[in-house]
């Protein structure tokens, strides 16, 4: 028996487990890029506007970053979203609109 006609009857099974392979990681990535989230500006304002009014004597302790992530958790945690990718990118969201907003002001 040749050495490359060995475990040929292999060849067709991996093909077939890879290309079930590719379409379970297609049909995954396909379902994460919709967004579970809406962003009440309205709300997050206030909430940033509170946070501002808290730490007026201490302005330095005030941190965007921080404070997005503490939004964004509380956000997921009270309506039940459980997906990373939902985080980051309401965190990444979050962050620049704050970002932009002091900026402006």
């Amino acid at each position: 028996m040749k050495k490359k006609e060995e475990f040929s009857f292999l060849k067709g099974t991996w093909k077939q487990i890879k290309k079930i392979n590719d379409k379970v990681y297609q049909i995954i990535d396909g379902l994460d890029t919709h967004k579970l989230y809406a962003i009440n500006y309205k709300n997050l304002k206030q909430r940033f506007a509170e946070e501002l009014e808290n730490y007026k004597n201490h302005p330095e302790l005030i941190d965007i970053e921080e404070f997005s992530a503490n939004y964004v958790f509380g956000y997921h945690s009270s309506n039940n979203i459980d997906s990373m990718y939902s985080k980051q990118a309401m965190f990444i969201e979050v962050k620049s609109y704050l970002n932009n907003m002091r900026n402006c002001a």
